[in-house]
Parts: structure tokens; sequence; C-alpha cells
């Protein structure tokens, strides 16, 4: 009586054992599933990142060149300030990409990027600059210098204290053309404004003129 329910216990035991066996291993065959199945995942997640981003970068330069070729249709010749503007704008938009690219990105996705920036750098550094040519000074006008009288001075003449400049016209050789001039007269529109030792001052129009005298001095009268 006592050997049997001894040898059922046993039995009991065992089939305990295995039971719990068999569904230890079944929780660790559904935890390696999961584990692989989450692994696929974050490796799809990582491969597909890089692509996405790379899409992204690859419309934007495509932007960025559009904007470029528009910037070349334009007359070659813009103003400096106007090409700074612009140069700062593509500058920028270039740092925003460069900063843009993930650390997940490897270098064969980048190595195209870096040589279509590098490029588009290089036109954009190409493109003309207009100076604009400062003007060239306005050329002085020579102020004409006053033409002379039409009359030659012959020397200076003292009569009763008072001094004379005697003239003659050009050409003219006759002593009856001969003429006396005082401080304060004038000759063809040319007012004798002062008779100094050697020259005489002549003023006309808001134009002083001042001419040698021959060395001779007549005698009063």
């Amino acid at each position: 009586m006592t050997a049997a329910p001894a040898s059922a216990d046993r039995r009991r035991t065992t089939l305990l054992r295995v039971a719990t066996a068999t569904w230890l291993l079944l929780i660790s065959a559904v935890v390696l599933i999961d584990h692989v199945a989450l692994s696929d995942l974050a490796e799809q997640a990582e491969t597909r990142a890089p692509g996405a981003q790379v899409a992204v970068l690859e419309g934007r330069l495509a932007d960025l060149a559009e904007q470029v070729q528009l910037i070349r249709r334009q007359p070659a010749a813009v103003a400096q300030a106007r090409y700074d503007t612009e140069h700062q704008a593509v500058t920028q938009r270039l740092a925003d990409i460069e900063l843009a690219l993930d650390e997940r990105l490897v270098a064969s996705d980048l190595r195209p990027l870096q040589d279509r920036l590098a490029h588009l750098e290089a036109r954009q550094a190409q493109r003309p600059i207009s100076q604009a040519a400062p003007r060239p000074p306005a050329p002085e006008t020579p102020r004409p210098k006053p033409a002379g009288p039409s009359f030659q001075l012959l020397g200076v003449e003292l009569r009763a204290d008072e001094r004379f400049l005697s003239i003659r016209p050009h050409g003219a050789s006759a002593l009856s053309q001969v003429r006396l001039l005082r401080v304060g007269e004038e000759k063809d529109g040319w007012r004798l404004e002062s008779i100094e030792d050697g020259s005489a001052t002549f003023h006309r129009a808001g134009e002083q003129l001042r001419i040698a005298v021959p060395a001779h001095q007549g005698g009063s009268r």
C-alpha cells in the first residue's frame, strides 16, 4: 500500500519537471524570436534613415542648383552689394545642408553630396563681380587768359606832378595817335587802376591785368 503512492508522487514530480522545462523552453523561444524581430526592425530603420535623409538633401541640392542657374542667367554685371547678399544666402544654405547630415550616413553616401557641394561652391566663387568703375575726374576747363588791350604802353610821363601813362594802338606809328591816360580813365573798356614803377595795372569786366611799362619817363610840361 505504501509503494504505490510513492511511485505516483515520483511520476507527478517528473511530469511537473518536464512541464516546467517545456514552459521555460517556450518562453525562451518567444523571447529569442522577439529579440530577432526587434533587431531586424532596428537594422531596417538604420538602413532607411540615411536613404531618406539623402533624398531630402538631394532635393535641397536640386533647389540650390536651380537657384544658381537662375543667378547665372541674369546679366553678368551685378552690383557688389547684390552679389554679396546672394553669395551669403547660398553659403548659408550650404552650411545648413552640411549641418543636416546625420552621423549615421557612411562615407560612401556623403561623398557624392560633398562633391556636388564643392562644385556649387566653385561655380558660385567664379561668379563675375561688377566693380563700379570710378568716374574719371572731370577735366578742369582752363580759364581763358584775359586778352590784352588793343594798345601798347609807351611809358610814363609826369605832368604837373601827376603821372600819366602814354599809350598807342598796336601797329600805329603816328605821334598823333599817342594818348595819355591818368589813373581812373579807361581805353576800349580797360580802366587804368594804378601806375607803379615799371608796371601799370588795368581792370576790365572783373579781370585784372598787370602790364610792364618800358623804362622811359618823360619830363613835365
